[in-house]
């Protein structure tokens, strides 16, 4: 009606644990942190704010933050001890007058409290008191997905693993898309942890048309994981078609700086620009919380990559024109090739007098052949015995 205002949009309720939290943390800890006292600030001032008092003491004071301010910690116990008071009164009161819905909510703003101050077990344990009592297999589910961000965020693989396979297990009762999809992302987030990558990069690609789970991570970073793993781990034909050429990616993929670039020039073969790219790409997967601890596996699988790519259409080619590719000297080109032949990786030989690289390097297809032509033979050789058994 003319007159009347319009309702304001509804925001999204907040859900913890804050995973900006960890990920400033991260950038604290390491030597090249850029604007050091700006993350500082940032942090400290979340910090306050959710009363995070546990998380402050354990992970941050003395540490990363600098040391810790006694005034700043007495503040948010005084006022976490008040909210707790409250919140265990609500819990009495619900179990004395009302029902196991109402109980259950009480229980949850608990386990929500734990988990918004930073408090792993407390919340740990309050959402499996909630989850008791909790009956429908969506509430059910966001109660774990709650744990496995909770898992994520103190950087939990056992227990992320467990509320996985917990989850899993709720789907096969029912359960929407939408939880089913952010599952994916958060099963994806693990086997990236654990350096699973191609499983990963399947889930992540799966999911990219429907991705939801902002509550773990941004899309643009979702979009970033997902070209990154895909590169390492996928074939062509899956980066030209779900990636290079996927509107998801190219609506976020210059808010990542030099992503697209990085990518690119590795799919259409521009090795020169792939390499002046990749040094950036690197300080990315270096900031990242997640990726760090893989960035020495990262530089070595995409640089092995992207010589076997390069070598494929070569039966041999000399070491100055590869170096020239590569906008490196043939001597690092060298070095490169002779580490991962040593390794096995390679499959070439380097002709040392004549400066040369002889590629024996072979194509999907032709090991598939070879594959069939193996089995085929096998086959043949078991038809044989059984035709002389069936014989005597």
């Amino acid at each position: 009606m003319a007159g009347e205002d319009k309702p304001a949009e509804e925001k999204a309720p907040e859900t913890y644990p804050i995973m900006d939290v960890a990920q400033k943390r991260n950038l604290l800890m390491s030597e090249g942190c850029p604007d050091r006292e700006k993350i500082r600030n940032e942090l400290l001032a979340i910090v306050k704010a959710k009363g995070m008092l546990p998380y402050y003491e354990k992970f941050l004071c003395p540490g990363p933050a600098g040391p810790p301010d006694e005034s700043l910690k007495a503040q948010m116990k005084k006022e976490n001890e008040e909210e707790l008071a409250k919140l265990e009164e609500k819990i009495k009161d619900a179990k004395e007058n009302l029902g196991d819905i109402e109980i259950r909510d009480a229980l949850l703003a608990k386990a929500d409290f734990f988990n918004r101050i930073g408090d792993k077990d407390q919340a740990v344990q309050g959402y499996e008191e909630a989850y008791a009592k909790t009956v429908g297999v969506g509430a059910r589910l966001d109660n774990i997905l709650t744990v496995i961000r909770v898992a994520f965020f103190f950087d939990d693989t056992a227990l992320a693993k467990t509320h996985i396979d917990r989850a899993k297990g709720e789907l096969g009762k029912g359960g929407d898309w939408e939880r089913r999809n952010k599952l994916k992302v958060y099963e994806g987030v693990h086997l990236m942890n654990s350096r699973n990558w191609k499983e990963a990069a399947k889930l992540f690609l799966n999911v990219m048309p429907t991705f939801t789970a902002t509550e773990l991570v941004e899309f643009k970073d979702f979009v970033f994981y997902t070209v990154l793993l895909s590169m390492v781990s996928m074939d062509r034909p899956t980066l030209r078609n779900q990636l290079v050429s996927s509107p998801e990616v190219l609506s976020v993929i210059k808010d990542v700086p030099n992503l697209q670039e990085f990518l690119e020039s590795y799919f259409y073969c521009r090795y020169k620009t792939f390499m002046t790219t990749f040094a950036p790409v690197i300080d990315l997967v270096r900031a990242d919380r997640y990726l760090v601890k893989h960035v020495k596996y990262f530089m070595r699988t995409m640089r092995l990559n992207a010589y076997r790519q390069f070598l494929a259409s070569y039966r041999s080619v000399k070491l100055e024109a590869m170096a020239s590719e590569f906008g490196v000297s043939a001597g690092f080109i060298d070095t490169e090739l002779s580490s991962f032949i040593s390794s096995g990786k390679l499959t070439c030989k380097i002709d040392k007098v004549a400066g040369v690289v002889e590629s024996n390097e072979s194509d999907s297809r032709s090991q598939v052949y070879v594959e069939i032509i193996k089995q085929g033979d096998l086959l043949l050789n078991r038809m044989q015995k059984l035709s002389g058994a069936i014989d005597m």
